[in-house]
């Protein structure tokens, strides 16, 4: 009978052990941490895996082990000294753990990636979303939320652009949306109420304040990149192939510009600037002042292709003159150019049958540029792409001649 006992005693704790043991095995979000009586709220994701890893944030951080003897869980990093020591193991169930280490009370949130993905899928988050005056008044905040889990933040103001990303997770019960990977100062670090959600809004409580947002739409302009290069210029032997093109432009004579534009007094485009990372844009209309004189035999049009005009120019700017007209192909300022084809374009202005040429610019940028045949002066749509770190992608479009 005391063997019987003793076997059965050994057998159910060797049934706990490995049950605590496999309780930890997965991923756990630290939703809490009571440190000398203050509450902080990390939110980071560690993963104990079942042959022993540790992964923090998606990186490997060290081993782990289940210790049956005082029930604690001891963490092996050469990295980090956080993740590193034995902490005892307060509370655990499948999916609540809580730990003291270090003379912390540490609380974690189990979390399962499946479900992670189902949640997030019929959320109505998927998308982007634009915040008026967040952080402070002058900024906004595009927030992207993709699948499975990903978030994009991009900061913007003036002079100034920032850009954070991490991992979202959404729970339909408790119409939370837990947003992981930011840092302490940031907005909507860690677990934030969604106080309201449709097709067009979201308003999102976090630590007592709301923040409201409005979908983004994705521009239904079609993102067309520029890949030519300068070497595709020239032959091998470093001589340049179209000179014969300069000859074959619709416009050559400056005197037909200026009488094709003697009764227009504005051209009106929608700028549009591509946001980094995203398919949607930023756009804003820009108008260019038309002088044209017969007599005097004169023209200016207001160059508006660095992406403001005359009527919001930034601080302490000016417009480039363009009282003469020098350059083979207004408004780029380059000889580097070819012919690629006729096309006809419908654009709010109306439908133009139009030249289309390439051209390569300082700093790598190329512009692909639609000069409508029998209208000299004016230009369909441009698109400029400079590539890089620095880059930009921009698309000029006309939208009226007045």
């Amino acid at each position: 009978m005391k063997k019987t006992a003793i076997l059965i005693l050994f057998v159910a704790f060797a049934f706990s052990s490995n049950a605590q043991q496999s309780k930890l095995i997965g991923s756990w979000l630290m939703i809490k941490a009571e440190v000398a009586g203050e509450v902080q709220k990390p939110y980071f994701v560690t993963e104990y895996t079942d042959d022993g890893k540790m992964i923090v944030m998606g990186m490997d951080a060290g081993t782990w082990e289940y210790n049956k003897a005082g029930n604690t869980l001891v963490l092996k990093s050469e990295f980090d000294k956080d993740f590193n020591g034995e902490g005892k193991i307060l509370e655990i169930s499948e999916t609540k753990l809580v730990v003291s280490k270090d003379g912390a009370k540490l609380f974690y949130m189990k979390i399962d990636q499946d479900k992670i993905v189902e949640n997030n899928q019929k959320s109505g988050l998927m998308g982007m979303w634009e915040f008026n005056d967040v952080p402070y008044p002058g900024a906004n905040m595009l927030v992207t939320f993709k699948e499975p889990d990903e978030f994009n933040i991009i900061q913007k103001e003036e002079g100034l652009e920032a850009r954070l990303n991490g991992t979202w997770i959404f729970d339909k019960q408790k119409m939370s949306l837990i947003m992981i990977g930011l840092r302490g100062e940031d907005t909507f670090k860690g677990e934030n109420k969604v106080v309201k959600i449709d097709e067009e809004a979201i308003e999102l409580e976090n630590d007592g304040m709301v923040f409201k947002a409005k979908r983004k739409i994705q521009n239904t302009t079609k993102i067309e990149r520029l890949t030519f290069s300068e070497d595709d210029f020239y032959t091998e032997d470093g001589a340049y192939k179209y000179e014969a093109d300069e000859q074959n432009l619709p416009w050559t004579d400056p005197y037909e510009m200026i009488n094709s534009l003697v009764n227009v007094k504005h051209l009106v485009y929608t700028f549009s600037t591509l946001i980094e990372d995203t398919e949607a844009f930023t756009s804003k209309t820009l108008t260019a002042d038309v002088h044209a004189n017969l007599e005097e035999e004169s023209l200016s049009i207001d160059f508006i292709f660095y992406g403001y005009d005359n009527y919001n120019l930034p601080d302490d700017t000016e417009l480039p003159p363009n009282s003469e007209f020098r350059t083979k192909l207004f408004p780029v300022s380059t000889n580097l150019f070819r012919i690629v084809g006729q096309e006809q374009i419908t654009t709010s202005a109306g439908t133009f049958d139009c030249t289309v040429v390439e051209a390569i610019e300082n700093y790598d940028t190329r512009k692909k540029l639609w000069m409508i045949t029998d209208k000299p002066g004016i230009y369909a749509k441009i698109i400029e792409d400079t590539p890089g770190d620095f880059g930009k992608y921009n698309i000029y479009e006309l939208q009226e001649i007045q």
